[in-house]
């Protein structure tokens, strides 16, 4: 019985009754989730279902491991209920981190704890030979959890994607045009794959993980080795037309007459002065050592690229009107003069004007904080009833 329902899930939202039973199993889920330990009476309440329906549905659950009954919840009179939490090792999903030298993989369970993870060096930016890594690197990591159902695998990558075709439209970073990496990734692993920019995996898993964000205008900004940005309306991620929404590394602060030349093509994007490959370009290109950005030396062209992006965040945060602004720096430049100098002008552009300024955060990219998210952005699947992409 519970081979056919795992491969009910995995054949996709097909017919009435499998595609009402998803979403009533998400619906249980979810509860079960936002809850952490919760009894079956209470997710009746919460979720509208029949007490019948949510006892064959837990149960199910129960039986593949999705959920485990915990402890016994005592009343006045009656049989004891059990409650209900999430499962641990039934379920996991790999995340990854696709960089132009690594692969970094998180392994992460139903309840989003990272259970294992991988770096394993990248040869070769081709699209065969990374596919080629990231398959066998996923296929290891599994194999230190046997017993355990691999759901899907869940890249991010920095540049332009079209999620819902699994295409990469453009990565400065890896070199890439209209790849597409998903089918590439599923053809070799034989399991679902979704892929998505850097800065929108990370901002899945502040949805998964912070509940107030669910009805916040906010936008996540990412500084790596390249700009990204995520717009998150109402709870929801922003795509845009071919995922083309957050694309402004390669917008321009004033004229491009005599700017940098980018690997778009174009001069003078915002990617060539404020994101970490172009403010190595810049140093390298005044003579001074681009492995060092918090040397003193570099301190002023950190500063410059600083200031442009506060002013492009500004720029995007006046006509979007968000609540919160969320800068995720790389950890070459956070807390440093480039940090100070984005605040400083993201600030002043609020001085005049009508324009209420949004709360800024800033976080730095450390660890597997991007793996993890695209870990957390297949997890999410199982708790929400609308399909979120992947092949």
């Amino acid at each position: 019985m519970a081979d056919e329902a795992t491969a009910e899930r995995a054949a996709g939202r097909v017919g009435s009754k499998a595609l009402i039973r998803e979403i009533n199993e998400a619906l249980v889920l979810d509860v079960v989730r936002r809850r952490g330990t919760t009894s079956r009476a209470e997710i009746t309440s919460s979720t509208g279902l029949s007490p019948a329906t949510v006892t064959g549905i837990t149960g199910q659950l129960v039986g593949e491991g999705l959920l485990l009954e915990s402890d016994v919840l005592r009343g006045t009179g009656g049989r004891p209920a059990r409650l209900l939490q999430l499962g641990r090792d039934a379920v996991v999903v790999a995340g990854v981190q696709l960089s132009p030298d690594a692969v970094e993989i998180a392994l992460v369970d139903l309840r989003g704890d990272v259970v294992s993870t991988l770096q394993v060096p990248l040869s070769s930016t081709t699209p065969d030979t990374a596919a080629d890594i990231v398959a066998a690197a996923v296929s290891s990591v599994i194999a230190s959890h046997p017993g355990s159902e691999l759901r899907g695998v869940s890249v991010a990558l920095s540049g332009v994607v079209d999620r819902p075709r699994g295409i990469v439209r453009h990565s400065g970073a890896l070199g890439w045009e209209d790849v597409p990496f998903a089918a590439m990734l599923a053809g070799r692993l034989g399991r679902r794959v979704a892929i998505d920019s850097l800065v929108n995996s990370f901002t899945t898993g502040l949805l998964l993980l912070d509940t107030d964000l669910a009805e916040r205008d906010v936008i996540v900004f990412s500084v790596g080795a390249s700009l990204g940005a995520s717009m998150l309306t109402h709870g929801r991620i922003h795509r845009g037309f071919r995922g083309g929404a957050g694309g402004f590394a390669h917008s321009a602060i004033g004229r491009r007459d005599g700017g940098a030349l980018c690997h778009c093509g174009a001069h003078g994007c915002l990617e060539t002065q404020s994101s970490v490959w172009g403010l190595r370009q810049a140093l390298e290109t005044r003579g001074i050592d681009p492995s060092d950005l918090v040397a003193p030396a570099a301190s002023a062209v950190l500063g410059d690229g600083g200031a442009k992006l506060g002013l492009a965040i500004a720029n995007a945060s006046k006509m979007f009107g968000p609540e919160r602004v969320v800068l995720v720096l790389a950890a070459e430049i956070g807390q440093t003069v480039f940090e100070e100098a984005c605040r400083e002008a993201f600030t002043a552009e609020y001085a005049f004007g009508d324009a209420v300024p949004p709360f800024l955060v800033t976080v730095p990219a450390d660890g597997d904080i991007f793996a993890r998210g695209a870990g957390y952005d297949m997890i999410t699947e199982l708790f929400s009833a609308e399909p979120v992409g992947g092949l």
